[in-house]
């Protein structure tokens, strides 16, 4: 019997191997985010994260003192929410 195809088809992406994950870490969230057309580094996630930019980058859960995860439920929101339609 063979294996299931797990490609995933995305209207952005094309094709995927593998499934979209649930939670990232910063780095991956970058990723997530450019793969998607937001052009963003995890410094600069990093640098929204801080104290003196709270609230201007997507939500996250810190995990301990130096690990944050990013859901992929909040980071769609964050970049829906800086979409401009222009008609």
């Amino acid at each position: 019997m063979s294996e299931p195809d797990l490609t995933i088809i995305s209207p952005v992406l094309g094709a995927r191997a593998k499934p979209l994950k649930e939670f990232y870490s910063r780095k991956e969230a970058a990723n997530y985010l450019t793969e998607r057309g937001y052009k963003i580094s995890a410094q600069t996630l990093a640098h929204m994260a801080s104290n003196n930019n709270a609230g201007k980058g997507p939500a996250f859960d810190r995990i301990g003192w130096g690990s944050v995860r990013y859901g992929r439920a909040d980071l769609d929101a964050w970049a829906t929410a800086r979409t401009v339609r222009v008609v």
